[in-house]
């Protein structure tokens, strides 16, 4: 695979892992007439390496108000100045603002690409089956119904595998191909949240939040289990539950390897570590 055009001639390529609150974003891609994460972040970049104009490719998309644990992005970096991986992490992050920052920052192969070579995420979509609070409802979705997580871990079931999720995706003419594996989504509760955690080869677009609007239905007992199904198997948007909102929603972890994706865990609330 040819690398991307620069400026300069490439020296090396870091990967970054990025944390964001996604609320005050209109997503991580850049956009004109908004601010998007990407664009925070490659303004610094730029300025700590004199000016010359740092390209970020990203893991994916996230959508306006969608949070990030560990997002994905990587970029070539010129001869000079050469600055270590380690003083990246800790400069960064010193300019960032408080809603975004680096976890991680290592080297990569110059050949690697963020997006081509991942197999695999990790979303949690966060349910608040109590009250709502004005900190909580930044993270989490209060549904419209009461909610039994059993009925949404069993229709969760009929939605892991491969499939053609044309039922839960937006703009399905804009895509090729809705065919996508769903390893497993683990429903649990913590507290008085509900976390539902799907792990996949890859998703559509604002899969996860057409999913969970099926998943509400169905723990509210709208819909039974062969009900989610006849959902997908009619590959047909229109017969799905509106969209999820997005401010439940996390990017938790990008996958590069096998290991990492099949030993993901959700280690707590998406939005306390």
């Amino acid at each position: 695979m040819s690398l991307e055009e620069t400026s300069y001639e490439p020296y090396k390529r870091y990967l970054l892992e990025i944390a964001y609150d996604g609320g005050n974003y209109s997503g991580w891609q850049i956009q004109p007439h908004c601010l998007a994460v990407q664009e925070v972040i490659q303004k610094i970049l730029t300025k700590m390496y004199a000016g010359q104009p740092i390209h970020l490719i990203g893991s994916s998309r996230t959508d306006a108000g969608v949070h990030a644990q560990r997002f994905a992005a990587g970029y070539l970096t010129p001869a000079r100045p050469d600055i270590p991986a380690d003083k990246i992490l800790r400069a960064v992050n010193r300019q960032l603002p408080g809603d975004i920052k680096l976890r991680t920052v290592r080297e990569v192969p110059l050949e690697f690409h963020a997006r081509h070579d991942a197999l695999g995420k990790a979303y949690t979509y966060v349910l608040n089956l109590g009250a709502p609070s004005p900190f909580a409802d930044r993270y989490s979705w209060v549904p419209y119904h009461r909610m039994d997580p059993e009925k949404i871990r069993a229709a969760a079931q009929v939605l892991t595998g491969t499939h053609d999720y044309s039922s839960f995706v937006v703009e399905r003419s804009m895509i090729d191909e809705a065919v996508r594996t769903i390893y497993r989504i683990d429903v649990e509760t913590i507290g008085q949240f509900c976390c539902c955690t799907f792990v996949g080869n890859g998703f559509l677009y604002k899969m996860i939040r057409c999913l969970m609007g099926t998943l509400e239905a169905a723990g509210s007992g709208k819909f039974t289990p062969e009900d989610v199904r006849s959902i997908l198997e009619a590959r047909d948007r229109t017969v799905a539950p509106e969209t999820a909102p997005p401010q439940g929603l996390f990017l938790m972890k990008v996958f590069y390897t096998e290991a990492e994706r099949a030993s993901f865990r959700l280690e707590g609330l998406p939005f306390c570590f």
